[in-house]
């Protein structure tokens, strides 16, 4: 599931991830800035999960969240990209 990324600073659209178990958020492409992961039970109050990323790499989403989205801090150069994945309980 693609997670939109700000080309500047502001907050990409919430994705509801609820059905997935065990997240994970990679983060890709190269660029300069910094990136912060946010998650919400309930889609209207979102907090941050980990610390801001400022490069390339997975990031494991431990809790329970309803959706993620990502909130652009700075990006002063590149274009990075967004993916969730997760178990789909639904579909054993």
């Amino acid at each position: 599931m693609t997670l939109e990324v700000p080309s500047s600073a502001g907050t990409g659209r919430a994705e509801n991830v609820f059905r997935l178990r065990d997240k994970t958020v990679q983060l890709s492409g190269p660029f300069a800035g910094s990136l912060q992961l946010e998650g919400s039970i309930d889609g209207e109050d979102f907090e941050p999960i980990g610390a801001p990323l400022t490069g390339p790499g997975f990031v494991l989403v431990p809790e329970a969240v309803a959706f993620l989205r990502i909130h652009t801090i700075e990006l002063t150069s590149g274009i990075p990209k967004a993916l969730a994945s997760g178990f789909d309980f639904r579909a054993v």
